[in-house]
């Protein structure tokens, strides 16, 4: 009697953990294929239990969510992601609006890494992501901002992207 229970136990949970697989393949088709998400099928899929990847946004869509999502009154701001950041992920045409925005002290979300075991009281700051997204895009290398992440905005940096922006509006002039 006792086996039988326990084989019925075995057998839920396996069906349980194989359709929650199947339901998600099938829901990752349901997303949209294009390079962006918008912000209200994002919120319904997580809704459901998905992750938010990376990949799925652009920078004004990543910055909008966690401006978005950002709760003065709460002390956990963060917005958990799963996936790395691919190569080449800020485009050319991101670059004036990252400008605009990079002065921002603006508080938003941090970022948190699915693998995070740490969550931070800390928020971002909407310059800060700025920042280390135009940093990425100069440099040409990878963005990756650890288990979690919280920038701030620094005049440093922010005074070297000025030289570069304007090197780089000057020599196409």
């Amino acid at each position: 009697m006792r086996k039988t229970i326990l084989s019925l136990l075995v057998l839920i949970i396996l069906l349980s953990v194989g359709y929650g697989f199947y339901n998600f393949k099938i829901n990752k088709t349901e997303i949209k294929s294009s390079t962006t998400f918008n912000l209200k099928d994002l919120d319904s899929n997580t809704k459901k239990g998905y992750f938010i990847r990376a990949k799925d946004l652009d920078p004004k869509t990543f910055i909008t969510l966690l401006k978005e999502k950002y709760n003065k009154d709460s002390k956990l701001n963060f917005v958990t992601m799963i996936g790395d950041f691919p190569d080449n992920w800020v485009k050319p045409n991101d670059i004036e609006y990252l400008i605009s925005i990079m002065h921002s002290k603006e508080k938003c979300c941090g970022y948190m890494s699915t693998f995070s075991s740490f969550i931070s009281s800390e928020s971002g700051e909407v310059g800060g992501f700025a920042i280390i997204f135009l940093n990425s895009y100069i440099s040409k290398t990878e963005i990756n901002m650890g288990l979690n992440c919280n920038p701030k905005t620094n005049e440093e940096s922010i005074r070297k992207i000025e030289k570069w922006h304007q090197q780089t509006t000057t020599n196409k002039n």
